[in-house]
């Protein structure tokens, strides 16, 4: 057995020792009786090492590392690249690829679910072999922002096995959630290389000196033990502090930060515990106090964030909220005098192709998604819906000063804003009235400023859901553009009508899938009968024609709910408030349809009641500030279509959830509040350096989707289930649909100042 030892000094006071054994291939049928049955017998013969099981030393990290199970936790990303893989009969993860693609990392496999913890000194151990010579690059990286390695090497590997072996120290900050990957993609001024495997084993991943380790790594930022709106509120308004811990007392006082002096004192309300935070919480109502000022809440040796006051308290984060879309647009140059630090030149402006075809087209323009720079009708449509339905119930909280190019036009600036993805919208619709679902790259870019995304554009193919949204949102847009712009309005409805004439002929389920290739935001739904009903009661509502009466109404005939539903999968709330809402006729579904409407109050009010910070929910999943900001939305809708004023408490508590009276004490609006994300999965924000103002990030998620969030905060409670870190995008990115019901909320109260 042949074996070299190279040992290198890396600079920066890391020390790296490799060694690399080389060993002929395990082949069928034959076995090396003399060092492989000697090593087995020693080794069963050794007692079984025990570890304390609070040391991070002591164990391999990498679940299966040997492949004794089919069954492995490794996942796979392609590039351009194109390969398979899976454990193979001899114990192995090979890799097939038939399609090394244009970079390094055009085929990789990855592996999650470790942590690295600064000063302290790790060895990776690994066999691998290929059907080939070539290059791999092996590397544990950072699992987000630029991605840059904690460590790295290329390595040259051939047909026979070989072991490597490397040490290195943690020299940046703990890391919860790194990830350990092998590029085998295409290496600069190599050889292009013909269909080939590569074989992995025994990777082996251990910290081997805790000398450095401190226990509280991760333990981010504390909650204060006395949450409110950071942001304020109106004179008038209900003000709850909600505290915990330690700060639990009897008494509790408003302090006027400008004088120090107390302008109340009084009661708490005796703790009790919440199931979704885990501990004891007390409500401290200061209602009473109206007078404008800066104030804090005071509780023994505890005091919470200063908020504000007064009756012009939520404007800037209200347009701040609004002027988010403007940061979003795409297609356009965003000037510096209007951007700001944000400015970009034009982006994602030349022709994109059909997927599948060799047809391109124009889909210029729209808003970036999220975090991403994709764009996507389904989670558009209902950005563009909240907005409409905020200016159409609230329209004096809109003005046309927002600080947009449009501003000054004598157009509220908000209608000016969602024409720009109406717009856009048009251009996803076919010749047969079928709307493309999506139009993004064919993978994610990097965290890079939006023109720096230059991979070839891809329009996936029609789906109903798309085009159901589609339809609806323009037959929206007719109403709210008549007398602004009649012609605008005419042909919005035009397009709807050919978008819901589609439908008809095509009355099975179309796409919502990600087609082969594509691994950017899916949108998947697999049911498109909400949609189909909204398109429907919206064209009821904007032509008061019966045959789209008749068609609604036989959706709901066949159960579709008209309840809660304000998402981008399910919108039965938006179809069921169109049909309540038209001004033109009754339906004849009108009384059915109102009691399925309203049907989703209950469970809204008995949650809202229930909790310590008045949240409407019993669960936290991906998006919940999402969630929560619906629920207000519902609530309103609702006292819209009811005459009632049923919601508007409700509501207002949602927004004092969003805005820091919550179990994490963030408040999730960027940029506003005292402690608000720094650190949002938002690619302009990380290319940049700060966040941009104005997003609401997506809050608690206890189902913990990422990489980051199952390993830093498994055990939490739900309710507290949230990190500011890029990283933890199923926890902190952004995106439109999580600002628009925001933006209904803010002009909901605003219309009430």
């Amino acid at each position: 057995m042949k074996k070299k030892v190279i040992c290198v000094i890396m600079t920066g006071c890391m020390l790296i020792s490799a060694a690399s054994c080389v060993m002929t291939p395990p082949t069928e049928g034959t076995t090396d009786s003399s060092e492989s049955e000697t090593e087995t017998s020693a080794s069963e013969e050794e007692t079984e090492p025990t570890y304390d099981p609070d040391s991070i030393m002591g164990f391999n990290m990498i679940d299966n590392g040997d492949f004794s199970s089919a069954e492995h936790a490794w996942g796979q990303y392609l590039e351009g690249g194109e390969s398979t893989y899976a454990v193979n009969d001899k114990g192995e993860l090979q890799v097939d690829i038939t399609n090394e693609g244009k970079v390094n990392w055009a085929n990789q496999i990855f592996y999650d679910g470790f942590s690295l913890y600064q000063n302290c000194q790790y060895e990776i151990q690994f066999d691998v072999y290929s059907t080939i010579e070539r290059d791999v690059e092996y590397r544990i990286q950072i699992n987000g922002s630029d991605y840059h390695p904690y460590h790295i090497e290329t390595i040259q590997i051939s047909p026979e096995v070989q072991h490597f072996d490397f040490v290195f120290t943690m020299e940046e900050a703990s890391d919860p959630a790194p990830r350990l990957c092998f590029n085998m993609g295409k290496f600069d001024g190599a050889a292009d290389h013909a269909a080939h495997s590569v074989m992995f084993d025994n990777i082996d991943l251990k910290c081997i000196d805790d000398s450095g380790y401190e226990e509280g790594a991760f333990a981010g930022t504390s909650a204060p033990e006395i949450n409110i709106n950071q942001v304020g509120y109106l004179p008038d308004a209900a003000k709850v502090a909600v505290i915990h811990g330690d700060a639990i007392g009897s008494k509790a006082s408003v302090v006027d930060v400008a004088s120090g002096n107390s302008v109340y004192d009084g009661d708490v309300e005796a703790a009790t515990f919440n199931a979704a935070t885990g501990r004891d919480e007390a409500r401290f109502d200061f209602s009473s106090v109206t007078a404008p000022g800066t104030y804090k809440i005071v509780a023994g040796d505890f005091e919470s964030f200063e908020f504000a006051i007064g009756e012009n308290v939520y404007d800037d984060a209200f347009d701040a909220t609004l002027r988010m879309f403007y940061l979003q647009r795409c297609g356009v140059e965003l000037s510096s005098d209007m951007a700001g630090d944000y400015a970009h030149p034009e982006c994602h402006s030349g022709e994109a192709t059909i997927y599948g075809t060799d047809k391109k087209i124009d889909v210029s323009g729209g808003w970036h998604d999220a975090g991403d720079y994709g764009r996507y009708v389904v989670s558009g449509a209902k950005a563009a819906a909240d907005l409409m339905l905020a200016y159409s119930l609230y329209p004096d909280a809109f003005d046309d000063e927002l600080g947009i190019p449009e501003s000054g036009n004598g157009v509220p600036d908000v209608l000016d804003e969602v024409r720009f993805e109406l717009e856009w919208l048009l251009k996803m619709q076919n010749e047969e009235g079928g709307v493309y679902h999506k139009v993004t790259c064919a993978n994610f870019p990097g965290f890079v400023m939006p023109e720096k995304e230059t991979e070839e554009l891809i329009v996936c193919p029609v789906s109903t859901t798309a085009t159901g949204d589609f339809a609806a949102v323009m037959a929206m847009a007719t109403n709210i553009y008549s007398g602004i712009d009649n012609d605008f309005a005419a042909e919005c409805l035009e397009a709807a009508v050919k978008a819901a004439d589609y439908l008809d002929a095509h009355k099975s389920f179309e796409g919502a899938v990600n087609p082969d290739g594509i691994v950017t935001g899916e949108y998947p739904d697999q049911n498109d009968a909400d949609e189909r009903a909204w398109a429907y009661a919206e064209l009821f509502k904007a032509t008061g024609d019966s045959k789209y009466d008749d068609a609604f109404c036989a959706l709901i005939g066949n159960g579709v709910p008209c309840a809660a539903d304000l998402g981008w999968q399910g919108v039965g709330a938006y179809a069921g408030y169109a049909y309540l809402s038209s001004p033109v006729s009754k339906g004849k579904f009108y009384d059915a349809v109102l009691a399925s409407f309203m049907s989703g109050l209950s469970s809204i009010e008995a949650a809202a009641a229930a909790d310590s910070y008045n949240s409407s929910l019993t669960e936290y999943p991906w998006g919940s500030n999402m969630t929560i900001a619906n629920n207000g939305m519902y609530m309103l809708l609702y006292d819209a279509v009811s005459g009632t004023d049923k919601g508007g408490e409700i509501a207002k508590e949602q927004l004092n959830y969003l805005l820091g009276t919550n179990g994490t004490g963030y408040c999730f609006l960027t940029g506003y509040g005292t402690l608000t994300p720094s650190s949002p999965h938002h690619r302009p924000s990380e290319a940049v350096g700060s966040a941009v103002p104005g997003m609401i990030a997506g809050g608690p998620n206890q189902n913990l989707e990422d990489p980051y969030a199952s390993t830093a905060l498994t055990g939490t409670a739900p309710a507290l289930c949230y990190a500011d870190n890029d990283q933890a995008y199923s926890l902190n990115e952004v995106t439109i649909y999580w600002n628009s019901p925001v933006v209904f909320l803010f002009a909901y109260v605003e219309s009430q100042g």
